[in-house]
């Protein structure tokens, strides 16, 4: 439990296209939406590879350690004073690429976590490296658990021990063949962790010929619907996360006490 009762956080979820390799115009794009929602939100959530969508052609273009895509979410988090998250592809630790969740706080402040699990029938094993160890994020207060896409599938990774989280962000390039996982894991994701869970997808279709419906979702802790965006359209969804009626349920369902005691070993 944290210290203190974090104050409520208004979100903003953006479903959206992605340009295909192009950093630039991805760049310009997320501007826009920082733009459009200024003073709306504190947190605002872009999907998964924001800056040139997902492929091994990506990777190829992955930003160097701290460089330009890094420089530019820490400058319009503290140029237009709110928090950004998203995923993209980024250089580090002797020059492997990692599938990076971001969350630039409104000074500029980076938390990383990279992404665990490679999603193999996509190739991704070839060109990113796996995340060694699982970070919880902190914002206003709140605990975050960052999750990428594929990583919603794995319960372990997910487990909220001893209510260590109280929000669980999955950003994604989730395909339309899948949807129905997508959105069952975040919902059983939300009640079987006592937390809010949100889900960023992306939209449109890709070169590969993947399309994407989004199905982008804010829950709570019970698993209801508490904001959700149409059917592959580009939308942005808002919502204001109170952490009181989390803190209720808990005390009032603990399940979590029951909850087998494990430790994660990565390798």
């Amino acid at each position: 439990m944290p210290n203190q009762t974090p104050s409520p956080i208004r979100i903003a979820v953006v479903q959206c296209t992605i340009l295909w390799n192009d950093i630039s115009g991805n760049c310009q794009q997320i501007e826009r939406y920082v733009q459009q929602l200024q003073g709306q939100a504190d947190l605002i959530i872009f999907p998964e590879t924001i800056t040139t969508g997902f492929s091994a052609e990506a990777a190829k273009r992955a930003d160097s350690q701290k460089g330009e895509v890094y420089t530019f979410l820490q400058k319009i988090a503290s140029e237009y004073q709110v928090a950004l998250a998203g995923s993209y592809l980024t250089e580090w630790d002797e020059g492997k690429v990692y599938n990076m969740f971001f969350l630039f706080d409104q000074e500029g402040k980076a938390q990383l976590q990279p992404k665990r699990h490679l999603f193999a029938p996509g190739g991704e094993r070839a060109f990113v490296s796996p995340a060694m160890e699982r970070t919880i994020f902190t914002f206003h207060g709140w605990r975050i658990l960052p999750v990428i896409c594929y990583d919603m599938r794995f319960p372990v990774w997910c487990r909220n021990r001893q209510n260590e989280y109280d929000l669980m962000i999955c950003v994604a390039n989730w395909p339309r063949p899948r949807r129905r996982v997508f959105s069952t894991l975040l919902r059983a994701r939300a009640m079987e962790n006592l937390c809010y869970a949100i889900g960023v997808n992306r939209v449109g279709e890709d070169p590969q010929g993947l399309f994407y419906t989004g199905d982008s979702a804010v829950l709570n802790a019970r698993g209801e619907t508490l904001a959700e965006a149409k059917e592959s359209q580009e939308e942005i969804l808002l919502a204001t996360l109170d952490y009181t009626p989390l803190s209720e349920l808990r005390h009032k369902f603990p399940v979590w006490e029951d909850a087998d005691s494990f430790t994660l070993h990565l390798n």
